[in-house]
């Protein structure tokens, strides 16, 4: 296990420690703001120690911009079609030895 409280953070909530370089990347993109500025310092401020996950969590001033990447996220994947459905949980099961659709 990593020495950096914010990898040790996201393997406990998460159980799996190969979803630790993946958030890490996702929160680099964001940090670069793909996201727009406020997911670009929510990425900043937990990169850099200054909040956690848990406080991302129940924080007013993250819950939108959370709120709408999932909403994005939701719209994007029901518009996929058979092709990018497969193609997408092969590459989950490739990523994360598991099924899109596996509880976690």
């Amino acid at each position: 296990m990593s020495d950096d409280p914010l990898d040790r953070e996201i393997e406990r909530m998460a159980g799996d420690p190969r979803l630790v370089k993946a958030v890490r990347d996702s929160l680099e993109r964001l940090r670069a703001g793909r996201a727009g500025p406020v997911m670009a310092e929510m990425a900043r401020d937990l990169i850099e120690g200054r909040i956690n996950l848990r406080d991302v969590g129940g924080s007013s001033v993250y819950s939108q911009g959370l709120i709408e990447g999932v909403q994005a996220y939701k719209k994007w994947e029901s518009e996929l079609d058979d092709e990018g459905r497969r193609q997408l949980r092969d590459a989950v099961r490739e990523t994360y030895g598991r099924d899109l659709d596996e509880p976690s």
